[in-house]
């Protein structure tokens, strides 16, 4: 059975309190997992970035802001059966700024850039001793996100490291974008059968750019999501959106009748 879950968020929380709506978990972000625990106790969560502001590529990897750590203390607190994190970022240091994480040190070889990810990844596999899932990241020019947007990036990636994919729709539309291809074709050269995960969302425009906005669904993702799902095997379904409470409704409805349709794919 696939799972169907939310991003944490007060929109959904409202609706999960008032029996609107109906969900197997919640995702939460690590720098917002205390909080929620204690206002959910007993709600089934999966831990997602344990921490902001970090890059695979950082010379000190797990020792770098105490990562390895504070990682098994809040995979513990989740009681997440796995762990998925962000595939970033192609510069040792990073901050978010303007829809995007900017390089704040200069951008690194993509043989440096995929030997640290790479190791890191494996360190925190022994470490956590369960899934862990990579998730692929939406282009932006900069600085941070070179190579590791690149489907073979991701490929080599996973091979390397035993770990899975949790596919983000949005990433793949708006790095497809940058890289002037359809996202049909972008998510064709990804390893599908390491999908462990999706997250969908409607990006948007800024700036002129297609940025990751975690807008309402249209009809071509609910469409682009049914097509992935006859290609992958994923344990879960996260829906990323904290606007309208009526339009979740509304979304999580449609979410739950694609699951459906497109039979049970998951191991």
């Amino acid at each position: 059975m696939i799972r169907l879950g939310m991003t944490d968020c007060p929109s959904v929380r409202r609706l999960l309190e008032s029996g609107q709506l109906a969900l197997d978990y919640l995702e939460v972000h690590g720098p917002y997992l205390e909080a929620a625990r204690q206002v959910m106790p007993a709600r089934n969560m999966l831990l997602h970035n344990s921490l902001y502001q970090w890059s695979l590529a950082h010379p000190l990897g797990l020792a770098y802001m105490d990562a390895a750590r504070l990682t098994r203390e809040l995979l513990r607190l989740a009681a997440s059966p796995w762990y998925s994190l962000h595939l970033g970022f192609s510069s040792a240091q990073v901050d978010f700024y303007d829809e995007a994480m900017q390089a704040l040190t200069e951008v690194l070889p993509r043989e440096v850039v995929l030997n640290r990810s790479c190791s890191v990844l494996q360190q925190l596999g022994q470490e956590i001793k369960m899934p862990l899932l990579v998730e692929n990241l939406d282009y932006n020019p900069t600085g941070a996100y070179e190579y590791v947007c690149e489907p073979l990036f991701i490929k080599e990636v996973l091979e390397h490291t035993g770990t899975y994919l949790l596919l983000d729709l949005a990433h793949a539309r708006v790095s497809a974008y940058a890289f002037g291809i359809r996202v049909e074709d972008y998510i064709d050269q990804l390893p599908l059968e390491r999908v462990r995960q999706i997250h969908v969302n409607r990006p948007g425009w800024h700036n002129a750019r297609l940025v990751d906005s975690h807008l309402e669904l249209q009809e071509d993702d609910y469409v682009l999501l049914a097509r992935v799902l006859e290609q992958t095997q994923p344990w879960a379904i996260t829906l990323e959106y904290n606007r309208d409470e009526c339009i979740i409704v509304e979304q999580i409805e449609r979410l739950r009748a694609i699951t459906q349709k497109n039979g049970d794919n998951s191991k």
